[in-house]
């Protein structure tokens, strides 16, 4: 086996095919030229090119596409790969994990702070406090589009490190807010730099690894946010027990902003702006990185911003389907995060208990997130974990919703706990492996996410206190928006199938007539060799 890791890619946009489209008569086919319109200031004419020329684009494509180990050219099977996959799951994983653990840590403290009295304190009234949560996604929604654009701009040291620092700084600083204002501030300022993390961590696994490798590393990196859901918990009631001139609210900032900030080195000093740069990687690693990027379809190197990507994915119908659908599915999950201790308590439990009580959940969540991702992965689908989780969740509000005895709905809690984090992870990463291009993929994604993280906004409003000790308002929407989201789902499914028969009737036809496939590297995912998942 060569250690050298060298391929040629094609050197010539294929931007021409005969089609042979039969006449209604049945005289003789005749060939008509194929265009791809791309937009109105796109102005790509293709010409026919000649016959053998069209046959080297296509063996060279032909090359690239059906690569094996044995030719010396990345591939998933090639023993390389293996190698690369396993340093990059071993330094890059456990550090993106860590950062969404963090993120999601800080950002869903005011719960646990407002069960252990932080509205008494610093005198909160009327729905002061869910005005408090709600805030904080008018910027996390803003931010969101920005991170996926700034990751590649500034590089994952330091765009993540500055991130961590600033709202680990700010987590706190929160533990000194003395009023209504000031807490209003700190939870602007917190949303900002929280907004754009999960953005960053999407876009960085986008270029690290290909579209069928995604989601089992996903599942690490998104599991954190089940743990530290639970991990909230238990400093919440470690802090209950703290003996000091402080509040037990203020401990839970006060440490679990100090755990933010101590792990800043680890980004500033862990990750390189360019992946084939790492520390862990040696020469032959990171020569192999190099060329592994010319096989992949979800990450160029050399791909430059141009607006014309931007309007791509604006105009694409499955951007805006992925977005709404996301809204309906994190209504529930934004709510349930910053709430579920609330509802618990509101369920005869004493607060600390209540602490208590959410570990467990989010242990299950995890557990049944990090199955589905390695089933997802595996079988090369999405949408069908998508629906399941939303039936799943669906059911847990239905029971909590419908009954009234403390033990019943603790158990339907349980359920419908399991399914928030899978539907809302395999959304975001069915699109984010269905767009190729990197800063199309970023557009989209951050749509995507400027919607999800708009249901926050709402859900701060649904679920009030007049509404304890049941929620039927806040729970009541959230089923809906659940049932809404299965639909756009279905939808999804549809306009993906569609564009893939037609993907398909192309290639055909190519094949039939011994024609190239069309390429055109600036269409991505909308070349016909591109194909869908579902």
């Amino acid at each position: 086996m060569s250690n050298k890791f060298t391929m040629e890619s094609p050197k010539h946009l294929v931007d021409d095919v005969l089609f042979i489209s039969p006449t209604n008569d049945g005289s003789e086919e005749k060939a008509t030229e194929v265009t791809f319109q791309e937009d109105e200031g796109h102005d790509a004419s293709l010409h026919n090119r000649s016959h053998d020329k069209k046959s080297e684009l296509a063996t060279e494509r032909e090359i690239m596409a059906t690569t094996t180990d044995d030719d010396g050219i990345p591939s998933p099977s090639h023993p390389m790969e293996k190698r690369v996959l396993r340093k990059m799951d071993i330094y890059l994983i456990p550090l993106m994990g860590m950062l969404y653990f963090l993120s999601n840590l800080d950002k869903s403290n005011i719960g646990n702070a407002e069960v252990a009295g932080l509205s008494k304190d610093i005198h909160l009234v009327g729905t002061q406090y869910n005005t408090c949560v709600t805030v904080f996604f008018a910027t996390y929604v803003l931010f969101d589009p920005i991170g996926t654009n700034l990751l590649k701009i500034m590089g994952p040291p330091l765009m993540m490190s500055i991130c961590l620092t600033c709202f680990g700084a700010i987590s706190l600083g929160t533990a000194w807010v003395k009023n209504y204002a000031q807490l209003i501030v700190v939870r602007l300022l917190l949303g900002a730099f929280e907004g754009m993390i999960y953005p960053a961590i999407n876009m960085y696994l986008s270029v690290c690894y290909r579209r069928e490798q995604y989601a089992l590393r996903f599942a690490f990196v998104f599991s954190a946010a089940c743990l530290s859901s639970s991990f909230g918990g238990l400093i919440a009631y470690g802090c209950s027990k703290i003996s000091g001139s402080l509040k037990d609210w203020q401990y839970i900032y006060i440490v679990e902003g100090c755990i933010s900030l101590g792990f800043v080195p680890f980004y500033a000093f862990g990750l390189s702006k360019n992946l084939e740069d790492s520390w862990f990687f040696n020469k032959e690693e990171k020569e192999y990185i190099s060329e592994r990027y010319k096989t992949m379809n979800t990450f160029d190197p050399d791909e430059k911003f141009e607006w014309f990507q931007v309007w791509q994915a604006v105009k694409d119908v499955k951007t805006w389907a992925s977005a709404v659908a996301l809204f309906g599915i994190d209504l529930t999950t934004f709510g349930l995060t910053v709430f579920l201790p609330i509802i618990i308590t509101s369920m005869g439990f004493t607060n600390v208990r209540a602490q208590l009580m959410t570990v467990p959940i989010y242990f299950l969540t995890a557990i049944v997130f990090f199955i589905c991702a390695v089933w997802s992965d595996r079988i090369k689908l999405r949408s069908p974990f998508i629906l399941g989780a939303c039936l799943t969740t669906s059911i847990g509000i239905a029971i909590v919703l419908g009954s009234q005895v403390h033990g019943v709905r603790y158990f339907g809690v349980y359920i419908l706990c399991m399914g928030i984090y899978v539907n809302a992870a395999c959304n975001c990463l069915w699109l984010s492996g269905n767009t190729g291009n990197y800063f199309k993929r970023a557009t989209a994604l951050g749509i995507n996410l400027f919607f999800g993280s708009g249901s926050g906004l709402v859900s701060g409003q649904i679920f009030v206190a007049k509404d304890k000790p049941r929620y039927i308002k806040g729970l009541s929407i959230s089923l809906a928006f659940q049932v809404f989201s299965i639909f756009m789902t279905v939808v999804q499914i549809f306009l993906y199938k569609r564009e893939n028969d037609k993907k398909k009737a192309i290639i055909d036809r190519c094949n039939e007539l011994g024609e190239p496939i069309p390429y055109d590297e600036r269409l991505s995912d909308k070349n016909p060799e591109f194909k869908y998942m579902y």
